[in-house]
């Protein structure tokens, strides 16, 4: 090799070598100031710097994660923890639980139940991810959006594309808070890489519309965060969320720590100013104070804050107003309503009801919004939302409009970031749907109403699951929720021909169906109800008309006095016809080759036999998940229990008699009960016991094992049960 090759081949290794250590003392600082970021929280600058390094360690893609998580970057932050999810590192538990937090707030209810599982194999103990945990399974998820049709939700006009917030209803209008760029402020928070919140106002226009914002009034601006407030409409006082200013409090890295304090200022209605705020005694500049919200008059106040010897990152606490005008010591709210994760955003409804926003108690999404009920000021049971308001995003800040103002509806605001919004954080308008879905029978000729019209509602495994008779204006009401059941509702009478419409027919947001019918004559099926030993009509008995393979309700008799009529569509040839009553046998009968009259009338009765008293073996209960007649699979091994006694016992029979907890309508709960003994009717009916050996009862809310009023989840699962006798 010539001495030219050799020395451009040394200066080629020497300028690589050169631009390798360039690269290497770029990309360690970039690190250093990407770490640097983090520690001081200003995810936002921490990003930038972590994106420009093309190879992440372990560890810092940890932080970046955490940096796309503190900014709402669902999506970013997944990514950034999928790749760390096979990792063995100190950290893997926190990816996992990490991981599950940012999957859930996508909606991604599969993987994020599978990461927290994970989690929990090494964090048993660890109650408050247990509880993310059955958030992702299929029961909960269900019971969470059974109301998603209950209210109407609208992002409201006025919302941008910063954040916009905590809404307060305010006399005429509403006041939020907003990162909007209005006016001259400058200051951006590298957290979120926004403009620091500052309180607005909103009123409605000649439409109805929030439309036109502005600044709330200079007394209230501040160079750092002005968020939730609340006023005391008995002073006019309003207590508002703020960061402290020149606080001289620094962090391990020697950064300046604006906490969050409570400031008070006074509303003049007449001139519609404040005065300039001070803060409240309950301030501590070592930890923040925020969110107040007042109860019982104004003489206490519940608030958010991180005060250390909590439950988790922000609990709720409260405050009672003292003689002199300054607040008591502070007292947590307990561990019914607080968790090791963030509960706050509190809003105090009446007396009885607070709700607020936690990120750990069973919900759908990031913070959920949830209502706690108050006794003599104590926390004693929560309850989810749910859907619409709910969502698998952040939702908090909820605030409602005054009865007398909402007309009879539940109506008001609440703040989300979920997916469709025109910015980070919008507030969002919610008013609930009518509480009643109704059928209207009029009759096609004269447009007038028809009384007594058999109305019969169909699920969507065409089992018929209501009937009810239509009063002299030609009303059926019941409660708009099971409306989503149903795949369509019928009306028939003696005189009047059969009409079955569709519900899926029917838009969501309209509860009325209006059903015309044309006079002619219809089948019907009649008989009585009798006591097989004494031919005596049993007053109080029950009768379905089930299809061929007796699986699925065709019709629901009407029984009066022991004698029953039903209006069929067309024969009921080789169907089976159902009669029970309390203390009785069930009769099955099989209908073959039924023969109408000229007026269109088969005639069947139904014989049953008195129950014998003595239960021959105890068989546990078996339970039902909320809400639903499906058989878990211990139910079904208790079930196969009975099965083995009825088969090896061809004299013995089984009684089912099934039960729901209180909370539904006592109609829905009725039926609830009925498809509940119906799946343990038919488990025991595929694997070969004849319905007639089977004594079905079911009694909605009416017999709980359990009394109680505000019940806990253990005892609403007691009390949704079938009762189990084996009798002679």
């Amino acid at each position: 090799m010539s001495t030219l090759k050799k020395e451009l081949l040394f200066i080629a290794a020497f300028c690589f070598l050169l631009s390798t250590l360039s690269f290497a003392q770029k990309k360690e600082t970039l690190l250093a100031r990407a770490d640097k970021y983090y520690k001081n929280k200003e995810y936002v600058l921490a990003i930038e710097n972590f994106e420009k390094v093309n190879s992440l360690d372990v560890v810092a893609r940890f932080k970046l994660g955490m940096c796309y998580q503190q900014t709402n970057k669902y999506r970013k932050a997944l990514n950034a923890y999928q790749g760390l999810l096979n990792k063995k590192w100190e950290g893997s538990d926190y990816v996992y639980l990490n991981y599950g937090l940012m999957a859930k707030c996508l909606g991604l209810y599969g993987k994020a139940g599978n990461a927290f599982e994970k989690y929990l194999f090494n964090n048993a103990d660890d109650e408050d991810v247990r509880d993310l945990f059955l958030s992702c399974q299929s029961d909960y998820l269900t019971a969470l959006q059974k109301n998603k049709h209950a209210y109407k939700i609208d992002n409201l006009v006025f919302n941008s594309e910063f954040k916009d917030m905590n809404p307060l209803v305010f006399f005429d209008g509403l006041i939020f808070s907003s990162s909007r760029r209005d006016h001259v402020k400058n200051n951006i928070h590298n957290r979120d890489g926004e403009q620091f919140l500052d309180l607005h106002y909103v009123e409605k226009n000649d439409l109805g519309v929030y439309e036109e914002s502005e600044i709330l009034h200079t007394q209230v601006l501040r160079d750092f965060h002005v968020g939730q407030s609340v006023l005391d409409t008995l002073t006019n006082k309003m207590y508002m969320t703020v960061n402290i200013p020149n606080q001289n409090i620094r962090d391990e890295n020697n950064q300046a720590i604006h906490h969050l304090q409570i400031d008070e200022s006074i509303y003049n209605p007449e001139t519609h100013e404040f005065t300039k705020p001070s803060p409240i005694n309950i301030n501590n500049p070592n930890y923040s104070v925020g969110h107040p919200t007042l109860l019982n008059y104004g003489q206490t106040m519940i608030f958010a804050s991180d005060k250390p010897g909590g439950y988790g990152g922000v609990d709720l606490y409260k405050s009672e107003i003292q003689d002199n005008g300054s607040w008591s010591e502070p007292e947590n709210l307990g561990d019914i309503i607080n968790t090791s994760g963030n509960d706050m955003f509190p809003y105090v409804y009446d007396e009885n009801t607070l709700y607020f926003s936690s990120d750990r108690h069973i919900g759908l999404g990031g913070l959920d919004i949830f209502k706690a009920v108050l006794k003599e000021g104590e926390i004693i049971s929560i309850e989810n939302l749910g859907a619409p308001i709910n969502s698998p995003t952040d939702d908090f800040g909820i605030t409602f409009i005054p009865e007398k103002k909402s007309k009879g509806y539940i109506e008001g605001f609440f703040t989300s970031n979920r997916f469709g919004g025109r910015g980070s954080d919008d507030i969002y308008h919610f008013k609930s749907r009518p509480s009643d879905f109704i059928v209207f029978v009029i009759d096609s000729i004269t447009r007038k109403p028809i009384e007594n019209v058999i109305v019969e509602c169909y699920d969507k495994q065409y089992m018929a699951i209501h009937q009810f008779i239509t009063d002299e204006t030609g009303y059926v009401k019941f409660n708009s929720r099971e409306k989503q059941e149903l795949l369509s509702v019928a009306a028939m009478s003696q005189i009047y021909k059969y009409k079955e419409v569709p519900v899926g027919s029917i838009k969501k947001t309209n509860n009325i169906i209006i059903i015309e019918l044309v006079k002619g004559q219809n089948l019907q099926l009649v008989g009585d109800v009798l006591n097989a030993h004494t031919n005596e009509r049993i007053m109080n008995s029950e009768v379905f008309l089930f299809d061929n393979d007796s699986t699925r309700i065709r019709s629901i008799g009407q029984t009066e006095g022991g004698h029953y009529s039903m209006i069929l569509t067309k024969l009921p040839d080789d169907n089976y016809l159902i009669g029970s009553a309390d203390e009785y046998g069930t009769a099955n009968v099989k209908i073959t080759n039924p023969t109408p009259d000229r007026y269109g009338i088969i005639y069947q009765d139904i014989y049953l036999r008195p129950n014998s008293k003595q239960n021959i073996v105890n068989i546990e209960n078996i339970y039902y998940p909320f809400d639903s007649p499906r058989l878990t699979s211990d139910a079904k091994m208790t079930l196969n229990e009975v099965y083995d006694y009825l088969d090896q016992n061809q004299n013995l029979r089984a009684e089912l008699h099934a039960h729901c907890d209180i909370r539904g309508t006592e109609g829905y709960n009725m039926q609830l009960s009925l498809r509940r003994v119906e799946s343990a009717m038919n488990y025991l009916v595929q694997r070969g016991i004849h319905k007639d050996r089977l004594v079905l009862g079911y009694f909605g809310e009416d017999d709980t094992a359990i009394d109680c009023i505000e019940c806990t989840e253990y005892q609403h699962q007691k009390n949704r049960r079938t009762e189990i006798r084996i009798l002679k």
